[in-house]
């Protein structure tokens, strides 16, 4: 290397880490951003008949019916997951033991936010036109 190609190098090099050091640095995201427990939750996807029966799955609490947890806790269980991903970056398919816990724990939150049991969609409505006359 000669002495020209050598002082090209650093003169590159100082020039790099001037810029570097010249660009204000992003924010260190805590691990604790991503699972953050939510305030609120929102509508179930389907709504669960005797949502506050259905018992955890996993973890600390496992048997534990729904009707029995505090809002900390059902907060936590219904808020969203990152999803889980395979080898080659697909998204594993959600497991049915936890989209049931998800809605059940949204159709709970529901119901305790709004101080009355949900209405469900699948259930059928009379608005008046089956009447016997």
């Amino acid at each position: 290397m000669t002495p020209e190609q050598h002082i090209e190098i650093l003169t590159e090099l100082r020039a790099i880490r001037a810029a570097l050091e010249a660009k204000p640095r992003p924010a260190q995201a805590t691990s604790a951003a991503p699972t953050a427990t939510p305030n609120t939750l929102p509508p179930p996807a389907v709504e669960i008949l005797d949502a506050g029966s259905v018992q955890i799955h996993f973890g600390k609490n496992t048997g534990t019916p729904l009707s029995s947890l505090t809002d900390k806790q059902l907060l936590w269980y219904g808020a969203d997951r990152p999803e889980q991903l395979k080898k080659d970056g697909t998204p594993f398919a959600p497991r049915e033991p936890d989209v049931l816990l998800k809605n059940a724990c949204r159709t709970v939150w529901q119901q305790r936010v709004s101080g009355a049991p949900i209405v469900l969609t699948s259930q059928p409505s009379d608005e008046g036109e089956n009447l016997p006359f």
